[in-house]
């Protein structure tokens, strides 16, 4: 009966076969390493090797290789295709949100040039209701030497 690999010797194992077979396909000039070989090499199961596909990407940097995909690209390559891709959708979202800020503030400002001076509302029933009090109608303060109409002005341009 077969001693079954698991855990950190089953990783040993898989590390040790890879090694082995990058040095063999490398001097063979072959560019193809499957699991079919690799579950052969060590002494396991591919569906055994599924389950470790990332500590096997990681052998595999670790030997100066890469994986490849079934039709012939590197995943890492695809990898980095698909940086590239969600690098270009981020700079786009960015733009889109520099404009609709921009949209924001133009939104604004064109309420605030448009909107009505609050002093010309405010201002009438200031005098009204200081005429009928001694002291400020806000404060509640007592109002002295300001003249008839009590009314304090609260802007320069106040006639």
């Amino acid at each position: 009966m077969t001693k079954v690999l698991r855990g950190d010797l089953l990783k040993d194992a898989v590390r040790v076969a890879i090694k082995q077979l990058v040095v063999e396909a490398k001097q063979s000039g072959s560019i193809k390493i499957n699991f079919s070989d690799l579950a052969k090499a060590v002494g396991t199961s591919r569906p055994s090797l599924y389950k470790m596909t990332d500590f096997i990407d990681d052998c595999m940097v670790d030997a100066k290789t890469e994986r490849r995909l079934a039709n012939g690209s590197s995943e890492r390559k695809k990898l980095d295709q698909r940086v590239k891709s969600l690098e270009a959708t981020i700079e786009d979202l960015s733009k889109e949100l520099l404009s609709l800020r921009q949209n924001h503030v133009e939104i604004y400002r064109r309420l605030y040039a448009n909107s009505s001076d609050l002093a010309s509302l405010i201002k009438p029933v200031l005098i009204k209701d200081s005429t009928k009090t001694t002291g400020c109608i806000l404060c509640g303060h007592e109002i002295k030497g300001i003249g008839v109409n009590k009314v304090v002005k609260l802007f320069k341009d106040d006639g």
